[in-house]
């Protein structure tokens, strides 16, 4: 019987996944429309490895258009911030892939070039900058995290010619400039006043540019979602800034960056 279950269960992640690949990744839909995935790889947690490693390999995929790989990139960091299934021992090792990730593009592609697409390349960071923020107390909890730290290299990251801040948006990132600041893990500082006095051409993320899995706002369907989301808790000295950010109504929301989330709550990331 236990076979047989796993096996229906199994079938449906591949019909699932399927019809994400088909009709929700490549296309314009509503924002709670991604929850679905969301709540079936929460309940069915034994599946959320073949979900994570589909969002990575999506992202990977050189033959995929730029659009479709940055997609795969948000998906893939924000499912690993707001499911509470994705363990921080799982969140470590999707950071530490991307960083890796990130360090062989640097090095493969280290010159600003017109004719080369680095959209990958700035979702990637940007995306690793955003688990770091919504995720860091889980780092630094550790005592191996200077060890982490060390593989992830976020100096080399954003003091690489590509320039992954000036592409950055900018709430995530300073939130990323305050917590490197305070942590003294990096000096984000220097190349964010540099990037303000050059007048260097941005290279916006393309299409809808919301990372999905923020709050739901059908109430009868929070319900089901909210056992399994992810809250960050809002230190004191972002609390001011948080309570600015949340003005906003669109993907800017202050909400995104720093974490302070609930279902039906205002919209963030």
């Amino acid at each position: 019987k236990q076979w047989y279950q796993r096996r229906v269960r199994a079938s449906w992640c591949k019909v699932l996944l399927l019809a994400f690949d088909a009709h929700i990744l490549k296309a314009h839909i509503p924002p709670n429309v991604p929850f679905v995935l969301f709540y079936f790889f929460n309940i069915q947690q034994s599946f959320k490895t073949v979900l994570l490693d589909y969002f990575w390999s999506v992202f990977a995929d050189k033959n995929q258009p730029a659009i479709i790989r940055q997609c795969g990139m948000m998906y893939l960091a924000s499912f690993t911030n707001r499911s509470k299934c994705v363990s921080k021992g799982d969140f470590k090792k999707i950071m530490l892939s991307t960083a890796t990730w990130c360090h062989s593009y640097i090095s493969n592609n280290d010159e600003v070039s017109v004719k080369c697409n680095h959209i990958a390349f700035y979702a990637a960071c940007q995306s690793l900058f955003y688990m770091f923020c919504y995720r860091h107390r889980e780092i630094f909890a550790s005592s191996e995290y200077k060890m982490f730290l060390d593989k992830v290299d976020l100096h080399l990251i954003v003091y690489c010619k590509l320039n992954p801040l000036k592409h950055c948006n900018p709430h995530i990132l300073r939130m990323f400039n305050k917590l490197t600041s305070m942590y003294e893990i990096v000096t984000c500082s220097a190349v964010i006043e540099r990037n303000a006095r050059m007048l260097l051409p941005s290279t916006q993320l393309m299409g809808n540019e919301e990372y999905p899995f923020k709050s739901c706002q059908l109430p009868l369907t929070s319900k089901f979602i909210q056992p399994f989301f992810r809250d960050m808790d809002c230190s004191s000295e972002f609390q001011s800034e948080f309570r600015t950010y949340k003005v906003s109504e669109n993907f800017e929301d202050w909400d995104s960056v720093v974490g302070e989330v609930s279902i039906a709550m205002s919209p963030d990331f």
